[in-house]
């Protein structure tokens, strides 16, 4: 099992996520403009408004709250609650060109709130909660994530599920591994499963098989060296050819972006990039 050993203050600590180490191994000029840059003005990173990531936050925020809220609530109510959540989300302030594909979008999320609310007994009782859960993977590199859920099984394991709201199936199951890890880490209790619920197609969380999770720990950490190698030696290289996330960030940088909000949880600034 993976333990979490005592670690001292940590200053300016390089934070490694599912996120962040995707957008590094695609292309470290994402990694950096997603993840290091900060606007000279606010002190804020920025963010292209995107459709597919606004019909994400709004749907796993309605789940989360749901599971909050222990279940005890009608789905009328979480319906609103899910309406309320995407008014910050409406418009150009989302990445929707138009109505028409704002309504599209919304459609779906309604539809994949409605599949969960009716099998959401399907996942155990939740017993462990924690935000941005933490791992020292070496010197000042920690290794992060955000829980979407984390169940206790009768035999006193737990299941780590990952709610999804894209069309396409997960790969690679990296992000349930990082979970996993982290899961042991912080709650001292073996993980004995791992699932995608993809919430638009299916009723009841997917499991994947979970090998042992100290090689992936391991790969981890030497996934972890190589970006902060990129830091040290400032190497921001995009390895894509042709469209990339990193042409949207740099078109920001040249003015091209259309300022819409400041996401004051997650210190960003968000932008509409007109196509």
């Amino acid at each position: 099992m993976i333990t979490k050993s005592k670690t001292d203050y940590i200053k300016n600590p390089i934070f490694i996520s599912y996120t962040s180490l995707s957008d590094f191994l695609k292309c470290p000029r994402t990694y950096y403009f997603k993840n290091l840059y900060r606007d000279k003005k606010t002190g804020n990173r920025i963010q292209v408004a995107s459709p597919y990531l606004s019909l994400g936050s709004t749907v796993h925020d309605s789940v989360k709250w749901y599971i909050e809220m222990d279940g005890q609530i009608t789905y009328d109510q979480l319906e609103k609650k899910f309406r309320n959540f995407w008014l910050k989300y409406s418009g150009k302030r989302g990445g929707f060109a138009t109505r028409e594909d704002e309504a599209v979008f919304g459609k779906r999320g309604i539809k994949m709130l409605d599949n969960f609310f009716k099998n959401a007994k399907r996942l155990e009782k939740i017993t462990h909660k924690i935000d941005f859960p933490k791992l020292n993977l070496f010197e000042d590199v920690i290794l992060m994530g955000n829980f979407d859920f984390i169940g206790e099984r009768q035999d006193g394991t737990l299941h780590v599920c990952d709610f999804k709201t894209g069309v396409n199936d997960e790969k690679d199951p990296l992000q349930l591994y990082i979970y996993a890890i982290l899961a042991e880490a912080n709650f001292g209790k073996s993980v004995s499963a791992a699932s995608f619920w993809y919430l638009d197609r299916d009723d009841a969380p997917r499991e994947i098989v979970l090998d042992a999770l100290e090689p992936r720990l391991e790969w981890l950490t030497e996934k972890a060296k190589e970006v902060k190698g990129a830091i040290v030696t400032k190497s921001w290289v995009c390895n894509e050819k042709g469209k990339c996330d990193c042409i949207a960030y740099q078109a920001i940088l040249d003015g091209r972006g259309e300022f819409q909000f400041t996401d004051e949880r997650y210190h960003k600034d968000i932008y509409f990039l007109p196509t």
